[in-house]
């Protein structure tokens, strides 16, 4: 609990929220739409809009704020608590956390699970995409070893590699955002027991 008017709750606690609780989601549209879904009667509100969007809203309104990984959603709860707002939730470890505990969420049918070959995909495609003549998959690995049977670790080391590469380079940021977001996801759901699959 960081506050006396914001409470965390875990993915397990959901079902014993009231249900006259409304559920804001403040990722941003991508998000919400990705791979990692949402939660079934969630509205969109990303974190940008959430101040003019909540001053018609009635103080005393139980509100359950959700992101991908809680941290964006304590802000919103910090953010409506100094507006005045009563009983807010906040979903402790977002909708990573919902995915890990194997909730049913509305979204993309994307399996629960990834392999690392739909990431070494998606992380290629990422390179095309930002790059005209991209560097190889592997410059982003610190060896030949990790790159050719990655592990969720060296998979999210390359991720930062290509985020200061691409940064360096000076591409679009919003661009190198949005496809570390979608890959990060993606990692996310990978299984570390799962063997490569080329």
């Amino acid at each position: 609990m960081h506050s006396e008017r914001i409470l965390s709750v875990a993915p397990a606690g959901l079902e014993d929220l009231p249900a006259s609780v409304r559920r804001i989601d403040v990722r941003e549209p991508s998000e919400f739409a990705g791979l990692l879904g949402r939660l079934p009667r969630t509205e969109l509100i990303p974190l940008a809009s959430l101040p003019a969007a909540a001053e018609s809203w009635a103080r005393t309104s139980p509100l359950l704020l959700i992101c991908r990984s809680g941290a964006r959603s304590l802000k919103a709860a910090q953010l409506l608590t100094t507006s005045g707002f009563t009983t807010l939730y906040n979903l402790e470890g977002g909708m990573l956390a919902v995915r890990e505990a194997g909730f049913t969420v509305e979204g993309p049918s994307q399996p629960m699970h990834t392999s690392p070959g739909q990431i070494r995909e998606a992380l290629c495609a990422a390179l095309r995409e930002l790059y005209p003549s991209p560097p190889p998959y592997e410059s982003l690995f610190t060896d030949h070893t990790s790159a050719s049977h990655p592990n969720r670790q060296e998979f999210l080391g390359a991720l930062e590699r290509l985020r200061a590469r691409a940064h360096a380079d000076r591409l679009e940021a919003h661009a190198i955002d949005t496809h570390m977001r979608h890959l990060r996801d993606l990692v996310a759901l990978l299984q570390e027991q799962q063997a490569w699959v080329p």
